[in-house]
């Protein structure tokens, strides 16, 4: 018997083609496209990741530097402009919009008692009353905080109402640090003082190349070094040698450059600075401030 030999049909050759497609495809596992994340939502994630392999990274181990005090605040105005300090800082990360999971109030007991020292002054020494309390007793409490950290649309209105009394408060330090009106070479240790305090933070929460290991702590710094920024009151210009001193606290010289640099996070959730960098800029204030006289009128010859 003699076969004929036929020529291929086209179309039931692509019909074994596409069925082998499908067999091909239905065998293999196919892995889902990664879902778009904001660089927020990345910097997050990345953070909370970090914190459990905190101990799988290099933390700065270096010498800590910056000005420390223990005056009494109600004699000694770096004391003061402290405490003021850590107020602007705790209304800072409250308000903040960034909340971790598990945060906490940051209107500790400390807190209270610390600006509780400085409130009779305040409230009775000042020109006008300028008191915080009792707004800030108000803002502090366990069910206010709660209600910041309920994101449901339920609380919604109540959030808004916390939130601006959370400025209402700020408005009132940055008036408190008007009326005292501090001298160059008081805000300058202050804010040497605030900024070592942020750099001890950040000790445990970058690791050296700047990797965020602690969400907490590095919220928590950043809000000290921002609070820091408004410990001073714009001043005139008598000479070089002030306009320097001025220059050097502004939040848009260099110390507003490190803030920015340890705000903006990479995808891979790192930040171009550690805790060295800042505690480097609070030695550099201390300085300052040691070298300029405590009355601004001394400044320049």
């Amino acid at each position: 018997m003699t076969c004929k030999k036929t020529k291929p049909n086209r179309t039931s050759a692509l019909g074994v083609g596409v069925l082998l497609m499908i067999f091909l495809i239905s065998s293999c596992e196919i892995e889902a496209a990664p879902v778009a994340q904001s660089p927020s939502d990345v910097s997050v994630a990345v953070a909370t990741q970090n914190n459990s392999n905190a101990s799988s990274v290099q933390l700065w181990e270096g010498v800590s530097a910056g000005y420390t005090t223990q005056g009494d605040p109600t004699k000694e105005d770096v004391a003061f402009l402290i405490v003021l300090g850590h107020v602007h800082a705790a209304i800072g990360r409250a308000n903040h919009h960034e909340k971790e999971v598990g945060m906490k109030n940051p209107f500790t007991p400390q807190l209270l008692q610390e600006y509780g020292v400085i409130d009779p002054f305040v409230s009775g020494q000042s020109s006008s009353n300028l008191s915080l309390q009792p707004l800030l007793s108000t803002i502090a409490a366990p069910e206010t905080f709660s209600i910041l950290m309920d994101q449901s649309p339920a609380t919604r209105q109540q959030r808004n109402t916390i939130h601006t009394q959370l400025k209402a408060l700020i408005l009132r330090v940055d008036a408190i640090v008007n009326e005292r009106f501090p001298s160059i070479h008081t805000s300058a240790l202050a804010m040497s003082a605030m900024f070592r305090e942020a750099a001890l933070r950040l000790r445990t929460a970058l690791s050296e190349e700047g990797k965020i290991v602690d969400t907490a702590n590095y919220r928590d710094a950043l809000q000290l070094m921002e609070a820091s920024l408004r410990l001073r009151v714009n001043k005139a210009i008598m000479c070089d040698r002030s306009r320097n001193a001025i220059k050097q606290l502004q939040g848009r010289g260099p110390l507003g450059d490190l803030l920015d640099r340890l705000i903006i996070v990479s995808t891979s959730g790192t930040v171009n600075a550690n805790a060295g960098d800042v505690f480097d800029a609070a030695h550099k204030l201390e300085l300052l401030g040691t070298n300029l006289p405590n009355d601004d009128s001394d400044v320049c010859p």
